[in-house]
């Protein structure tokens, strides 16, 4: 009995931990919302040098970040974008721009990037790297860290919607599905999304509270009730093991 409580009690508080991790992603993709991408200079597979803001002020920008010597998340990401836009190919509205954080990386690695994934000659697809990867990657809340072990990046697998006026419309993280990329798609050509909901006062238990002063999300209520079934788990996990070491004495 004793132990089927407690693996109750353990599931429940993996759930919980579930959800805080959602919230943690979801936390992510409101990061930089409508600040300005940083204008970097590029160096394109096939084309002129440009800088950011020359390619966006043509059309805006989905941006997908990786470097071409990734084990883990980045060959899936961009197979998953290529399937997941299908329905959109020859759509010139917007632009995909797959661009190396990876400083070891350079315009032939991207071109055969490019060839691997059979996009060299779709004009929708552009493969880039730039010297000024710190400052992009800033400017649009990128933070991946280096594994000195594995020799590997330690990222997410993010997009980054980009409007013509250069402003950060909409992030996405993982791989995501068609619907997501309508979202997305949207967004950075200003389509009105009326699904999305802004804060107000009554509004009490949100996880965290935007401030349009400072641009920053605060902790909410929300949040404590969030934590709260774990806390009470980890509370009752320690009641009951000292009622069992008393009842054995």
């Amino acid at each position: 009995m004793f132990k089927n409580i407690v693996l109750l009690l353990l599931i429940f508080g993996f759930c919980n931990f579930a959800d805080a991790q959602t919230t943690s992603t979801a936390l992510k993709e409101e990061t930089n919302i409508y600040e300005r991408v940083y204008d970097a200079p590029l160096q394109v597979v096939g084309q002129e040098s440009a800088t950011f803001d020359e390619l966006y002020a043509q059309r805006p920008v989905i941006l997908a970040l990786i470097f071409t010597r990734c084990t883990g998340i980045c060959n899936p990401f961009l197979v998953k974008l290529k399937e997941s836009l299908q329905f959109k190919d020859g759509d010139d509205s917007f632009r995909v721009m797959v661009l190396s954080f990876d400083p070891r990386d350079n315009l032939s690695d991207m071109h055969r990037l490019a060839q691997n994934l059979g996009l060299e000659e779709n004009e929708q697809w552009a493969f880039a790297i730039t010297d000024s990867i710190s400052e992009l990657t800033q400017s649009v809340g990128f933070d991946p860290v280096w594994d000195s072990a594995r020799r590997q990046f330690d990222h997410d697998a993010l997009l980054v919607g980009i409007n013509r006026e250069g402003y950060i419309t909409k992030k996405l993280i993982g791989l995501r599905e068609r619907g997501d990329l309508d979202l997305l798609t949207g967004s950075i050509n200003n389509v009105f999304v009326p699904t999305y909901r802004l804060q107000n006062q009554n509004m009490l238990f949100s996880c965290f509270n935007y401030d349009p002063v400072t641009g920053k999300n605060k902790p909410g209520l929300g949040l404590i009730f969030l934590a709260l079934p774990a806390v009470l788990t980890a509370s009752l996990l320690i009641s009951i093991s000292i009622l069992v070491r008393r009842s054995r004495r």
